[in-house]
Order: structure tokens, then sequence, then C-alpha cells
């Protein structure tokens, strides 16, 4: 880490972790009566430890000029595993905690308090804005569009809900460059997860 050589007991430490950590799913029973039966867990524990991994992976290059690269990938495995099982979102405020404690230096616990509070605040706005907006109301909003399209307008069958969905990466696109032309880091890596969660989501 940081460009310091791997002596012989940091690589043991590191080989011995990684061990321990493939044998303790090994023998976990709960893992494999997943993995053997035709249900979503297995698929769906492989999408968690994922995102936590990736979230880690952000942690470590978090000063780095495209370290937002890690979250944006987070953004549309996220997506793609509401396809899977929605377990994975349950993992949002784990992610907040680690970006929060990476990115804000603590000094009193007043400021702990505060902080963790807004940050678990934050967390449930997010975790709000995926599960009870953006899952219901997108495929909600794309179908009355399309039966608009097909019973007042007499178009065939889904031509309003791709209409919708270029409208909608349309926008999108253009939020992206908008908020990457005013240099809006922030607003630029929201409109980038929000059009990867949708792109991840659209496999479902």
């Amino acid at each position: 880490r940081e460009g310091k050589p791997l002596t012989t007991a940091n690589a043991i430490a590191v080989l011995g972790a990684g061990a321990v950590g493939a044998l303790a799913y090994t023998f976990t029973d709960t893992f494999w009566f997943s993995a053997v039966e035709g249900e979503v867990y297995a698929l769906s524990s492989m999408f968690t430890a994922l995102v936590v991994w990736l979230m880690l992976r952000w942690e470590e290059e978090a000063d780095e000029p495209h370290s937002a690269r890690w979250i944006i990938l987070i953004a549309y495995l996220m997506g793609l595993s509401i396809g899977v099982h929605i377990l994975n979102l349950l993992t949002i405020p784990a992610l907040v905690m680690i970006y929060f404690f990476r990115r804000y230096e603590l000094r009193t616990v007043k400021d702990y308090l505060i902080k963790i509070v807004v940050a678990l605040l934050v967390s449930l706005v997010i975790l709000g804005a995926i599960n009870g907006v953006i899952i219901p109301y997108t495929v909600a909003l794309g179908a009355a569009v399309d039966t608009f399209a097909v019973n007042s307008l007499g178009l065939p069958v889904n031509v309003g809900m791709t209409l919708f969905i270029v409208v909608l990466f349309v926008l999108l696109g253009w939020l992206i460059i908008f908020t990457h032309n005013r240099s809006k880091r922030i607003a630029n890596v929201v409109v980038l997860c929000l059009t990867m969660i949708l792109i991840g989501f659209s496999s479902y």
C-alpha cells in the first residue's frame, strides 16, 4: 500500500487473510445451501461482497483524481443487483459510512455524533430514492407513456416505452455533459451514478 515494498511478513498476512476469507465461505453451510438451489441468494451475496470490496478499493484511492470511477461502478452493480434481489441496497448505509470516515476528519465526540447522524440520514435518503422512487416509478412512468401511446395515439405496443427510455437517457446524457462542463464534480458523479443505476436496472 502507498508504494511500500511487500515484505515476506506482509505477504504472509495478506495471503493468510485471503485464505481465512475463502475458507470461511467454503465451510459456511448457509452460503452453500443458497448456492445449490435455483434461487437468487448466491448471486445476491456475490453482488453484496463485490460492492463492499469495490468501496474498500475506492477508500484506498480516495485522494486520486479518478477515484469516483469505483463509486460509479458500484452504482452500476447496484442497478444490476436490483434485477436479482434488492438485498444489496442494504449495503448503502455501510458504503456511506466508509465514504464519511474517509472524507471527513473528526476531532471530538460531538463531531462524531453529529456527522454520523448526518451520514445515516444521507444514506437513508439514497436508499429511499433508489427503493422508493427509481425502482417503482421509472417502470410505472414508462408504462404510463406506453399506455398513452397505444390507447390514445394508436401506436404499436412498446413504442411509448422506447420513446420514454430514449428521452430519459438523452436528458441524463445532457445533464452529464452540462455538469462536467460547469465543473460541478459532485453533481456530475450523482448524475453518472443515477445513469448507471438505470442502465443496470434496465436488465430487469
